[in-house]
C-alpha cells in the first residue's frame, strides 16, 4: 500500500506560527520572502516582525577606526548602513568613509568669520545615492544655516542653500526633510522654518503661560512640538506646514514674517491638532515631569496607498512623584491621514484630514536617572540610550521592566565625548579622542 505525504509548506502555518519563523530569519531572506505571495508581505510588514528585525539588525561594516587627526571634540552621525559617518571634527563638518577609514567631504563654510559648525543634521534620497545636509555655523551674535547636496556617485558635494538668521544668539536644533529645514530653539518657544529650494522662511512662535520645556521636529509635512504644561501635563501638538502658505518671506528680505500659535482661541495656525498624554498617577499627590527626548518615523511596515503614511513619535519623560520615587514614562503616538469624512483636524492636502491618537503609553521604574539626553538618543525599536562618563545605558519604551534593561562599558583608557545613535539598526556610535566605535548593544547583557 502507498503512502501518502502531506505536502505543507509556510503558508499552511498559523499566522503566530508564520510570524515566528520570519522573526527568526535574517533580514536579507525578510526582503526576499515578502516578494514571493500576497500572504508573505503583509506578514513581513506587520510592525511585529518589522520591529524585531530593527532590534537584531547589526552594522557589522563598521568597525572601530583611528585617524591620527581626529581631534576630542567631534560629535559623530552614522548614516544608515552603517559605511559613512558625519561628523564634527574640531570646526569642521567632515564626511568620513568607513570602508576606507579616510575622508570623503569637508562642508565649505559660509564665510571666513564662520567656520565654527556646531549643529547639524541630514536625510538620504533617491535611494541612498544622494546625501542632503543641514549644518548651523557660529560667530559671536551672529549664525548662518547651510544646506549641501553631496552626490555619492560622483564623492562630490556643493552648497545649495545658505542663509544668515536674525537675532541667533542661541543655538537651534537642525533638522532637515525634503525641500524643509527646522531650526527649533527651545529656550524661546521659536520655530524658524526654511525651504531651501524656494529660498524662502517663516518664524512660527507659540506662547502659552505655563509652558516648561518642548522640543520639536518635522515629519510628513508637519511640525510636531512636544510640550510640558504646569510641570506635569505632557501634550503634543502637528502642525501642518501647509497652514503656513501665504506666510513665507524670502530669505533676502530684511524682515520675516511671524505666525502665532498658542493654545488659546486667539490663534493665527488653523491647520493643527493636539493631543494630551496623561497616563494616571496611582501613588497620588503631585508629579514633576521633564521631557527627555522625541522621535519621530515612518515606518516600513506601513502600506503605501493613494492616502499619506503614518508616522510613528515617541515621546519619552522622566517623572518624579510625591514619595519620591521616579519612573520613565514612554508615549506612542501616531499621526496618521485619513479620506474626508472624519472631523477635520490638521489638513495637509485636499481631501486629507490628519489627527493624532495615543496608540499606547507605560511607566517603568527606573534605577538610574537618564543621564546625558540626546536629540539623537533613540531608535525606531523603541530604544533609547544615555551615556554618563564611560558608562552607556540602555531603556526599553513601552514596557514596565525596571530601567535600565541594560548596561555596558566602553572600553579603552579615553572616555567618550558624544554619543549618538542610528535609529534604523539601533546601532550606538561613540565619539572618544582619536577614536570613533560604532558597537552594537545587547540589552539583555
Amino acid at each position: 500500500m502507498s503512502k501518502r505525504v502531506n505536502k505543507r509548506d509556510l503558508s499552511s502555518l498559523p499566522p503566530e506560527m508564520f510570524a515566528e519563523v520570519i522573526r527568526n530569519c535574517h533580514p536579507k531572506d525578510v526582503a526576499h520572502m515578502r516578494q514571493t505571495c500576497k500572504g508573505a508581505k503583509h506578514f513581513c510588514d506587520s510592525r511585529d516582525v518589522q520591529k524585531s528585525l530593527l532590534q537584531k539588525l547589526d552594522v557589522t561594516q563598521a568597525p572601530n577606526i583611528t585617524p591620527d587627526e581626529w581631534t576630542a571634540s567631534m560629535r559623530p552621525r552614522l548614516l544608515p548602513g552603517g559605511r559613512y559617518v558625519l561628523l564634527v571634527n574640531g570646526e569642521d563638518l567632515q564626511l568620513w568613509s568607513f570602508e576606507h577609514s579616510t575622508r570623503v567631504w569637508v562642508a565649505e563654510s559660509p564665510n571666513a568669520n564662520f567656520r565654527i559648525c556646531d549643529t547639524f543634521d541630514f536625510e538620504l534620497l533617491q535611494g541612498g545615492k544622494v546625501l542632503i545636509i543641514t549644518a548651523g555655523f557660529s560667530n559671536p551674535g551672529e549664525r548662518f544655516v547651510c544646506v549641501y547636496k553631496f552626490d555619492f556617485a560622483s564623492q562630490k558635494g556643493t552648497c545649495v542653500f545658505k542663509c544668515g538668521i536674525p537675532d541667533s544668539d542661541l543655538s537651534p536644533q537642525l533638522m532637515v526633510r525634503g525641500e524643509l529645514v527646522m531650526a527649533s530653539y527651545q529656550r524661546r518657544n521659536q520655530i524658524i522654518l526654511f525651504n531651501w529650494k524656494n529660498s524662502e522662511a517663516v518664524i512660527l512662535d507659540y506662547h502659552h503661560v505655563n509652558i516648561a520645556s518642548l522640543g520639536a521636529l518635522v515629519e510628513d509635512h508637519h511640525i510636531i512640538i512636544a510640550l510640558r504644561v504646569k510641570y506635569r501635563d505632557l501634550e503634543v501638538a502637528a502642525i501642518s506646514v501647509s497652514s503656513l502658505d501665504g506666510k513665507w518671506t524670502n530669505v533676502r528680505q530684511a524682515q520675516w514674517k511671524h505666525v502665532v500659535y498658542s493654545f488659546s482661541q486667539e490663534n493665527e495656525v488653523e491647520n493643527r491638532d493636539v493631543l494630551c498624554l496623561t497616563l494616571p498617577n496611582q501613588s497620588g499627590g503631585n508629579v514633576w515631569r521633564r521631557i527627555l527626548g522625541m522621535h519621530a518615523f515612518t515606518p516600513a511596515w506601513y502600506p503605501k496607498t493613494k492616502i499619506p503614511g503614518t508616522a510613528e513619535i515617541f515621546v519619552v519623560a522622566y517623572e518624579i512623584l510625591e514619595d519620591s520615587s521616579a519612573n520613565l514614562v514612554s508615549y506612542r503616538v501616531q499621526l496618521s491621514g485619513h479620506a474626508v469624512g472624519v472631523a477635520r483636524r490638521a489638513v495637509a492636502a485636499p481631501g486629507i484630514a490628519w489627527r493624532l491618537s495615543l496608540v499606547a503609553q507605560d511607566r517603568a521604574v527606573v534605577k538610574e536617572f537618564p543621564p546625558c539626553p540626546s536629540v539623537q538618543n533613540i531608535s525606531n525599536a523603541g530604544r533609547m540610550f544615555a551615556r554618563r562618563g564611560k558608562d552607556v545605558y540602555c531603556y526599553q519604551l513601552f514596557c514596565k521592566n525596571q530601567q535600565p534593561v541594560g548596561y555596558s562599558r566602553i572600553p579603552g583608557p579615553d572616555e567618550p565625548k558624544v554619543m549618538s545613535v542610528e535609529p534604523v539598526s539601533g546601532a550606538v556610535v561613540i565619539g572618544a579622542q582619536g577614536l570613533l566605535r560604532v558597537a552594537r548593544f545587547d540589552s539583555g547583557s
